[in-house]
């Protein structure tokens, strides 16, 4: 007679064993198939896809996108950030826009997509198990010009994600109190951030754009606070 315990037990830790074995092989918590490719050498293509499906079902690991994949909660290594995420999902890109502005405490609205800049032309949106992802084009070049790494992640500085903000949402301002009405930006904040760039640098960065509307802005601002 088959002995249905050990059978059910044997056929547990063979679902989980791929995922377990992953775990055991990448440093990261976010992993590519591309990734498994050549960290599983030999085995077949076949035999990855057989794999990450079962650990899809099994929810040891996450789906991100197509070939982009998260170790769930309990084989992580550590606190998984959104915006790392989305620096990921779409590349290169930077946070920026609202989530940007968030992130440095300037605007007081919770942001619930996480909003990126991205180099191609083409707007992309993903959601997943982690919310929702949006990714718009922005033309600023260099593309990474007011762009910094923060804890790995990369995030426009203020005035780089206040810029992209103006020329993706077509805003026009003729004030500074226009602006601080329609996005209720911390006003105390924002002089911080304006007085930490010439007036020179300011306007690398808006003409960088080609837009009236953000050079405009960048004029409200010298006016307003240099």
């Amino acid at each position: 007679m088959i002995n249905y315990t050990r059978y059910l037990l044997k056929w547990n830790v063979a679902r989980m064993n791929f995922a377990y074995k992953l775990r055991n092989l990448i440093e990261r918590d976010v992993f590519s198939k591309e990734d498994l490719k050549v960290i599983l050498g030999p085995m077949s293509d076949a035999a990855i896809n057989s794999g990450i499906t079962r650990s899809l079902n099994s929810k040891d690991i996450l789906k991100l996108k197509r070939g982009l994949y998260l170790f769930a909660k309990n084989l992580r290594k550590g606190p998984i950030s959104k915006s790392l995420i989305a620096n990921k999902l779409y590349n290169p890109s930077y946070i920026s826009f609202e989530s940007a502005l968030s992130y440095y405490g300037l605007i007081p609205e919770t942001v619930y997509t996480t909003t990126s800049a991205c180099f191609r032309r083409k707007n992309k949106m993903f959601s997943n198990e982690l919310g929702d992802f949006s990714f718009d084009y922005i033309p600023s070049n260099p593309f990474f010009m007011g762009v910094i790494s923060d804890e790995g992640v990369l995030v426009a500085t203020v005035l780089r994600a206040l810029f992209d903000l103006i020329y993706i949402r077509r805003k026009k301002y003729g004030s500074v109190g226009e602006l601080y009405s329609d996005l209720r930006i911390e006003k105390s904040l924002l002089k911080i951030e304006v007085l930490k760039f010439s007036s020179k640098e300011l306007e690398i960065l808006a003409r960088s754009y080609g837009k009236k509307n953000v050079y405009k802005l960048f004029e409200i601002l010298v006016r307003a606070f240099k």
